[in-house]
């Protein structure tokens, strides 16, 4: 038989999870206790009008692009892409704002506009910043994260001082720039992370080689086409999505789960994948004595995001 496989929540992460493990050979099955599929990225619908709640825009395409080439398929074969030239605008009064072109020479000149030779200043901080992004996401998210070991890159130590991975984003910016709304619109991706540039490493300025070299997308009709994209992949390849269904707790054999408690009944399983918030699991839904950390430890944290 089969092994079970319940996953909680239905965002990214969940139904990624779920795809692949179906494709292994397990049932799998998700529970989702919203009444639409996404997570953070799901739709909300009021007096004829549709509202994403979550992502606004679509950065770093090559991770859509090898997802779906994992399983045979493209994201074109579930959803339109178009890219958006200017990329965005950044307001920073009702008097003043910046469109950002897509366009590389065009938002060279943009600089050099705003600050006489920063063009030059781009031109290396992208370098740099590509060889962060292929590193980075090339090869280290990719990793299956196993051992610590397997983050012992001897390329990246060897540039860590030169490419100022152990500054702040901060502080690496202003080595280039020093106008001031440069900085800003250098500093606003970071912004995503629920940082500061002050408390984020130098590392994420592949975030600014992410939107300026590979550009900002956005999918026609919305961005919750890209979740029905991927719940179509999904039960293509055998998951259950069961919607409307709240996760309440767990009951164990021994240190092992063996089913998991809904508001709509019990599912066995052999494996469980909590795709909701850590916190919401570890707080809501593990006993005391399953949990990895204490309610002190949250209490020191600092949560982003809802």
């Amino acid at each position: 038989m089969k092994k079970k496989v319940i996953v909680i929540g239905s965002g990214f992460a969940g139904l990624a999870s779920a795809t692949k493990l179906a494709t292994e050979g397990f049932d799998v099955t998700i529970l989702e206790k919203n009444t639409v599929a996404g997570g953070r990225a799901r739709i909300f619908h009021e007096q004829g009008f549709a509202f994403d709640m979550g992502p606004s825009w679509y950065w770093m395409p090559d991770i859509f692009e090898r997802y779906f080439a994992e399983f045979g398929k493209k994201p074109s074969d579930y959803y339109q892409l178009v890219r958006l030239d200017p990329s965005y605008q950044v307001v920073f009064s009702p008097d003043e704002h910046i469109a950002l072109p897509a366009d590389y020479a065009q938002l060279e000149s943009l600089f050099e506009s705003i600050e006489p030779g920063s063009a030059i200043q781009l031109k290396e901080f992208m370098r740099q910043a590509e060889y962060k992004y292929r590193v980075g996401i090339g090869e280290f998210v990719w990793k299956p994260s196993h051992s610590i070991t397997e983050f012992f890159d001897f390329r990246l130590v060897s540039k860590a001082f030169s490419l100022d991975l152990f500054a702040s984003f901060g502080k690496h910016i202003r080595k280039f720039f020093k106008h001031r709304r440069l900085l800003e619109l250098m500093e606003f991706p970071i912004l995503f992370l629920g940082a500061t540039p002050q408390n984020t490493p130098a590392l994420y300025s592949l975030m600014n080689y992410a939107e300026i070299a590979k550009g900002t997308w956005y999918p026609m009709g919305g961005m919750h086409e890209i979740v029905k994209g991927m719940v179509a992949l999904a039960e293509e390849k055998g998951v259950k999505l069961q919607l409307g269904v709240e996760v309440t707790g767990f009951t164990y054999q021994g240190n092992q789960i063996d089913t998991v408690v809904t508001t709509q009944g019990s599912y066995q399983a052999d494996l469980v994948i909590g795709g909701a918030d850590y916190h919401h699991i570890e707080d809501q839904l593990l006993g005391d004595d399953k949990r990895n950390y204490s309610e002190a430890y949250w209490d020191k944290r600092i949560l982003t995001g809802k």
